[in-house]
């Protein structure tokens, strides 16, 4: 280099970047941050994507926008996974001393391929989701979450209710109703449901005050519990609704079922209450519960149970009108269940308890059939075929025989959304511990018994 060349070139600048790395490797390429959101972290589990809100304040912003949650929602449906149950499992505590129950919540995916009808399908395992402390006898309150969140309440309690995202353990203690029962083992019942024009969840709840018949709101957003808007019908009408029955929430609106003939409806936007009739019914036919099938409202239909024969349940829907003009609202059947038709073990176990509900997505033409004794069926109408696809017994021992207020399994959703609410106002937080463990799939559950193993694996907190 000549003496000219080097006096011309400028002095090197201490902390400037160099576009060699040191190691003379050309530079990594750089991923637009845009790119990186939209097009990989909506596909991460909900428990990834939430602890990467801790990363920076860009995406904080990025990951809890309504935006990112619908993406995620939508690029997890176009995966088409295995459907998953939820359930769960409470832990007594040891001593007076020792922790506060806890109670954990597990995920199974279900196996929908069909080998022998009056063979169970293997579970794979389940995966635990959230354990959580600090409240009794927790509950779900709903066969599937609404945009993401569930709505648990403590089964001893008439006003403990806690929402909370079951996938990332992000939830919210809501405050004691301003009501209060007249007795807690009066009728109560109380649902989770998402208000569009508002942009909030809001739970519904019914008791029986000294005034009758109450209904209250909370937003969660909005904040405070408040009447509803609506007149609320005569505190009779609830004296049919099980004892904290929780109401499906459909297309806008919280049904709950009242009595064998009776359907009363509560607006979520303008929190007005009415009637809507009861499919079907014949004298020894009645709607004995009802839940949510494939986006619409259903009502399962039976005979009589005291009658004492083999019957066929119906499942009904309700088709809404999609216009002014558009008539009203109308039942139509949807399919008998065939019960003749099954092996005498697989009816015998879809049969057994006090209730069976479908759950609300059909897979592969399959409705997902859920009896309260912790046992899901898939049943073809087409083939009028079943077989069990998945008993909650077969993973943890210990579990009461029966769900006391609706059904102690429901689907499962992967969502990131967040419990958005107001602050301030909320009641004591649970103490959440995100899973980590599984348990597997044992056998020894015998389904015409239903006989427990020991050899299972025990749940103890």
């Amino acid at each position: 280099m000549s003496a000219e060349s080097q006096a011309a070139a400028p002095p090197p600048v201490v902390g400037a970047p160099s576009n060699v790395p040191p190691d003379g490797q050309p530079p990594a390429p750089h991923l637009p941050e845009e790119v990186v959101v939209e097009h990989i972290l909506t596909r991460v589990p909900a428990a990834a994507a939430f602890r990467f809100r801790a990363v920076c304040r860009a995406w904080r912003d990025a990951l809890t926008s309504d935006h990112f949650a619908e993406a995620h929602r939508a690029a997890r449906s176009a995966a088409a996974r295995a459907p998953e149950i939820v359930f769960f499992a409470p832990a007594p505590a040891a001593a007076a001393s020792a922790r506060p129950v806890s109670t954990a919540f597990y995920a199974c995916k279900l196996d929908l391929t069909a080998g022998r009808s009056d063979e169970p399908s293997r579970g794979e395992t389940a995966r635990e989701l959230v354990t959580l402390r600090g409240a009794e006898d927790l509950v779900l309150l709903s066969t599937r979450p609404c945009r993401g969140l569930t709505l648990l309440s403590s089964r001893r309690y008439a006003s403990g209710y806690h929402v909370c995202n079951l996938a990332t353990g992000e939830h919210v203690s809501l405050p004691a109703p301003s009501g209060r029962p007249i007795d807690r083992w009066l009728p109560w019942s109380a649902g989770l449901g998402f208000d569009p024009a508002a942009r909030e969840h809001k739970v519904a709840r019914l008791y029986v005050g000294f005034q009758g018949l109450r209904g209250e709101v909370y937003g969660l957003k909005s904040g405070g519990w408040r009447p509803c808007s609506g007149q609320v019908p005569p505190a009779h009408a609830v004296t049919g609704c099980a004892y904290g029955r929780p109401p499906v929430f459909v297309d806008g609106c919280f049904y709950w079922h009242i009595g064998p003939a009776s359907i009363l409806s509560l607006a979520v936007g303008t929190e007005q209450f009415g009637w809507v009739s009861s499919p079907g019914r014949r004298p020894v036919r009645s709607v004995c519960g009802l839940a949510e099938l494939d986006g619409s409202l259903c009502a399962v239909v039976e005979l009589d149970r005291r009658l004492s024969v083999l019957h066929e349940p119906e499942l009904w829907t309700l088709t809404a009108g999609s216009g002014s003009g558009s008539p009203p609202p109308s039942w139509s059947l949807r399919c008998r269940i065939n019960l003749r038709s099954l092996p005498r073990a697989i009816r015998d176990g879809m049969l057994r308890g006090e209730r069976m509900l479908p759950l609300p997505c059909s897979v592969g033409g399959k409705i997902l059939l859920a009896n309260s004794c912790h046992e899901v069926y898939a049943y073809d109408p087409g083939s009028s075929t079943a077989h069990r696809v998945f008993s909650a017994q077969e993973f943890v021992v210990g579990l009461e025989s029966e769900a006391r207020v609706l059904l102690n399994v429901a689907l499962h959703e992967e969502s990131v959304a967040g419990v958005r609410r107001r602050a301030g106002g909320a009641g004591p937080q649970l103490e959440v511990k995100l899973g980590g463990s599984t348990l597997a799939w044992r056998q020894g559950h015998e389904i015409d018994l239903g006989i427990i193993s020991a050899r299972r694996i025990r749940y103890g907190g």
